[in-house]
């Protein structure tokens, strides 16, 4: 697909019921979408917008794909394959003066979430009437919103503060804020609520957050990225490390966060998506396109993950043992007729030599250094 090889991308969803893919064209100022349902996909064409897009988010209950287009608004498509407008943006929100960047759709609340990057702002619109409801001012710059149904959260990483930013919906404040390395950089946010576990894409690295309890670790086999996701039915992350010609590529990881692989990508693949039915995975590539099988392992059960945690503590348990071992075999050796310590007369003898240094040290504070025959002073 040329038009796919020489394209701009930022966001990437599917619609999981029609076999659709939908890239947010930015050179193209619109949505590019694929047909995933035959053996070959094929390019449908790109859907106008009138402006470069940036984060999309899909909802299947209300048959709408949402982007975040520069000039800071809301395009809506429609997404009913019966309707007169099928695949045509019918509506556009204003959100902010400047960027609609990163956005996330939430069937429970029935909004939309945008984020407006540098504005620092996550703007909240009614998807029922396509009209702005909330607006969380967060006074940094965010990059990607996600509500969270195990808690009612909305969470957000502020890439200006280092910081993953928990927010209540219902007043827009700042509940809890998990801090994050210097060198983060955070971008791409994915929730897996079932284990309340957020994978945050930084610069160089990803970081694995527990939400309930705020333990975190990073993990280094991922090269940072951009747009990350989550995929419910098949329990995978994906990351999508867009960097130079050499250095791209799209990972997976599983529910628990383990790595499970990733594959060489295009410098323009910014994020990748599940097909749910025949668990492929779909990204740009250098030829416009590339799909790859990941493992079919299933993840390791949660029991074997907690043995797994528990080997950190191996280490000091193992050195401690040791060490008992040691001394037990030292106190054994040891002649019984021997006192454990000093005697009485030897620590009096000791504390006679320290006063002694004592009162020399004051006497040559006082009178100078003695100077011994034969020697000049």
């Amino acid at each position: 697909m040329p038009v796919l090889a020489t394209g701009y991308f930022d966001g990437i969803e599917a619609d999981q019921a029609n076999h659709r893919i939908f890239l947010a064209d930015r050179k193209d100022s619109g949505i590019d979408v694929i047909d995933t349902s035959g053996a070959t996909p094929k390019f449908l064409g790109t859907i106008d917008l009138g402006a470069p897009s940036n984060g999309l988010a899909f909802a299947p209950d209300r048959h709408r794909l949402y982007a975040g287009i520069e000039g800071g608004s809301l395009a809506v498509v429609d997404m009913n394959k019966g309707s007169a407008t099928y695949l045509k943006k019918i509506d556009e929100v204003k959100v902010d003066p400047a960027t609609a960047d990163l956005i996330d759709y939430s069937p429970n609340t029935g909004r939309v979430y945008v984020s407006t990057s540098e504005g620092g702002k996550v703007v909240a619109v009614d998807a029922a009437t396509d009209k702005v409801v909330d607006n969380y001012d967060l006074k940094t710059p965010l990059e990607q919103p996600r509500y969270n149904p195990a808690d009612g959260k909305l969470y957000v990483t502020a890439h200006g503060a280092n910081y993953l930013l928990q927010v209540n919906p219902v007043d827009g404040s700042v509940t809890r804020r998990y801090t994050l390395s210097a060198r983060c950089r955070p971008n791409g946010l994915a929730i897996n609520p079932g284990r309340q576990l957020a994978l945050v894409a930084c610069g160089s690295s990803v970081v694995l957050i527990k939400l309930d309890t705020g333990l975190n670790s990073i993990s280094l086999k991922v090269p940072g990225g951009d747009i990350a996701a989550y995929d419910a039915r098949l329990d995978r992350f994906t990351v999508g490390s867009a960097h130079g010609p050499r250095d791209s590529s799209i990972a997976v990881m599983d529910g628990h966060g383990n790595f499970v692989g990733s594959v060489p990508a295009a410098s323009n693949s910014k994020g990748a998506v599940f097909d749910d039915a025949s668990g492929l995975v779909y990204a740009v590539g250098a030829a416009g396109l590339l799909s790859f099988s990941p493992s079919q392992c299933a993840p390791p059960p949660d029991w074997l993950t907690f043995a797994g945690g528990m080997a950190v503590y191996a280490t000091p348990m193992l050195l401690f043992v040791l060490f008992l071992i040691w001394y037990a075999r030292h106190r054994a050796r040891r002649d019984p007729r021997k006192p454990a310590g000093p005697t009485w007369d030897e620590l009096r003898d000791e504390d006679h030599i320290r006063e002694r240094e004592r009162i020399r040290e004051l006497e040559d504070a006082i009178y100078g250094p003695v100077v011994e025959p034969g020697f000049e002073g």
